[in-house]
Parts: C-alpha cells; sequence; structure tokens
C-alpha cells in the first residue's frame, strides 16, 4: 500500500502543478479570442498526452529503482562485502655476496 500510495500522491501533485501550467499558459496567450480558443483545444489535447506520458516515465523509474532495491535486499550480505583475495608474497632470493669494492 505504501509504494502505491507514494506514487499516487507524486502523480496527483503532478498533474495539479502540469494542468495549472497549461491553464495559465492558455489565459495568457489566449484569452477572449474565439478563433484562438479552438487551437486552445488543441493545445489542450497536447498537453493532456504531455502529462500521460510524463506519468509513464514516473511509474518506470519508480519501477527500476523499486527492483534494484528488491535485487539488492535479495543479495547476501557475505557477497555484498567480500574483500579481495591476497596475492602471496613474492619469493625471497638469497642475499647475494657484495664483493670489497675498488
Amino acid at each position: 500500500m505504501g509504494r502505491v500510495f507514494d506514487f499516487a500522491k507524486r502523480r496527483i501533485a503532478g498533474y495539479i502543478v502540469f494542468w495549472t501550467l497549461v491553464l495559465l499558459f492558455l489565459g495568457l496567450f489566449y484569452g477572449n479570442d474565439r478563433p484562438a480558443q479552438a487551437g486552445a483545444l488543441f493545445i489542450l489535447g497536447f498537453a493532456f498526452v504531455g502529462s500521460l506520458l510524463y506519468t509513464r516515465r514516473l511509474k518506470r523509474k519508480q519501477r527500476v529503482r523499486r527492483e534494484a532495491q528488491e535485487a539488492a535486499q535479495r543479495m547476501p550480505r557475505t557477497q555484498a562485502i567480500q574483500p579481495p583475495p591476497r596475492m602471496p608474497p613474492p619469493p625471497q632470493s638469497p642475499p647475494t655476496k657484495q664483493t670489497p669494492g675498488r
């Protein structure tokens, strides 16, 4: 219920902001001009399609985030934090004899 409710709140808030901007745009640019209001119907349709696409984008991002989180929870902790294997120390060579310098 929590995941659905969180997304529902964000979707509703997104719709309110988006449609407020659309109506503000229409009010500023089209006013009381009757022929232009016919074009406004096209703008409203375009805005509605845009809001649907934005909602789908939010759902897709949330689904990817949720799947990554579930995959991280399924992975055992020992596999998640595993130190790298140690390299064996290089073999020791016998010390070389130094002769007195010239």
